[in-house]
């Protein structure tokens, strides 16, 4: 039995060693570019998962006194899932990714953004429990639905430039 632990484990580490990929972890310096979309959206109204959405980049972005993007350069993403607003007031939810910022590398950019509806199930559990004594209508809450989520032209969106990752 310890010989095969023994193997397993050299095992997983080379194997581990073959397939690392190239990238460079270790530095933790990244450069924020700071984005505004340009048409607001919500959950409530017909939006799709796919959806290109165009943001703005708010101010001037600078590495080592070279400029990375330009103020009021445009920004395409795409909304990666849409998750609507369910029962007992859990939340609807708005995730985007796929930011194609010009000249930088999608390998060097963290640019998933999300956005929470209000949660109303902090409210509804409570009420359900104080009612579950009376047959029934304790379950009257589960018609509760969560918030919309809404990302608004006022809200900064910000994705994360890694200069030293490879």
């Amino acid at each position: 039995m310890n010989r095969f632990l023994v193997l397993f484990f050299l095992f997983v580490f080379f194997a581990g060693k073959a397939f690392a990929l190239p990238y460079d972890f270790s530095s933790t310096k990244s450069v924020p570019i700071k984005l505004r979309i340009i048409e607001e959206i919500s959950t409530k109204n017909d939006i799709c998962e796919g959806q290109v959405l165009k943001f703005r980049v708010v101010e001037d972005v600078y590495y080592r006194k070279n400029l990375i993007v330009k103020k009021g350069a445009i920004i395409p993403a795409k909304i990666e899932m849409i998750i609507t607003s369910g029962l007992n007031g859990f939340p609807a939810e708005i995730i985007i990714d796929d930011f194609e910022v010009p000249n930088v590398n999608k390998t060097q950019l963290i640019s998933t953004y999300t956005k929470t509806g209000q949660n109303r199930s902090l409210i509804v559990y409570p009420i359900k429990w104080a009612l579950t004594w009376l047959p029934g209508v304790g379950s009257l809450t589960n018609l509760i639905k969560g918030g919309h989520a809404k990302i608004k032209t006022k809200d900064i969106v910000t994705v994360y430039y890694y200069p030293k990752w490879k």
